[in-house]
């Protein structure tokens, strides 16, 4: 059954879980809003095919949880870590030091570069002509 809505707070908890719940445990959340176009890894930087794997490939991890994708092999739906110094650009400055740099696939081997905060992760650069990091 549906809770009435506090008229002030009309979107509370339309997104996401409560608090008490355990990110791993919830499906990821994709963001692109530090994501910055013009920086060669941007969406309108990748061909039409890597944009439409790339909506496939959020589709597919938003069908899964985040204790799922970590433990699913790297080059798979899995996820790996990147050194930010194997990094060959620069993060935007909203990124701090200690968020950890993670890398998905989106089609084949090419990454999407990020970090994860709770269930979101914050997609920054879309390696897709292997440039972006030392492999």
């Amino acid at each position: 059954m549906l809770r009435p809505r506090d008229s002030k707070k009309p979107f509370a908890n339309s997104v996401g879980s409560s608090a008490s719940e355990n990110p791993d445990t919830q499906p990821p959340i994709f963001s692109f809003e530090k994501m910055q176009d013009g920086s060669g890894y941007s969406v309108n930087c990748c061909e039409r095919d890597d944009q439409a794997a790339l909506a496939k490939r959020l589709f597919l991890l938003s069908q899964m949880n985040w204790r799922d994708i970590r433990n699913a092999p790297r080059h798979g739906t899995g996820t790996e870590t990147i050194a930010r110094k194997s990094l060959k650009t620069k993060l935007p400055s909203s990124v701090t030091e200690d968020s950890t740099i993670l890398a998905l696939r989106f089609n084949g081997k090419k990454a999407m570069i990020g970090y994860r905060d709770a269930r979101v992760f914050y997609v920054l650069l879309l390696d897709h002509d292997f440039s972006a990091y030392d492999h």
